[in-house]
């Protein structure tokens, strides 16, 4: 009896572990962002969302301009950093934060960089 139970547990563990891998792995991390801001080229850009959809701000981390992505620096009131991911595209190292609008309103998200020798954000 206890040897049957024990199987059927460990298949349950494995299976449920194998489904948390590979819902971590995905880009969006599992959510459905409303809009997707590339900020590539553009560093000053803005979007209108209503509360409680999701927007995520994507970027190359500038490695090969000798800066790296510390942080974002954000309104806690207003959104919430529901998923960070750094990943590879093309080669390039890029960043995705993903954020939920908590409130209506207006506010600003702030992408805090630091060469890579130190220094000031």
């Amino acid at each position: 009896m206890f040897g049957m139970f024990g199987r059927y547990a460990f298949v349950t563990i494995v299976v449920l572990f194998l489904c948390g891998c590979g819902a971590s792995s995905a880009l969006d991390g599992g959510f459905d962002p409303a809009e997707i801001l590339m900020l590539d080229n553009d560093y000053e850009s803005s979007i209108s969302i209503k509360k409680g959809e999701m927007f995520a701000l994507d970027m190359l981390i500038p490695f090969a301009k000798g800066y790296r992505i510390i942080g974002a620096s954000f309104d806690p009131i207003m959104f919430r950093l529901e998923h960070y991911l750094e990943y590879e595209d093309d080669g390039a190292t890029r960043a995705r934060y993903m954020f939920l609008a908590l409130e209506d309103g207006a506010s600003d998200v702030l992408i805090k960089m630091q060469p890579l020798s130190g220094g000031d954000v």
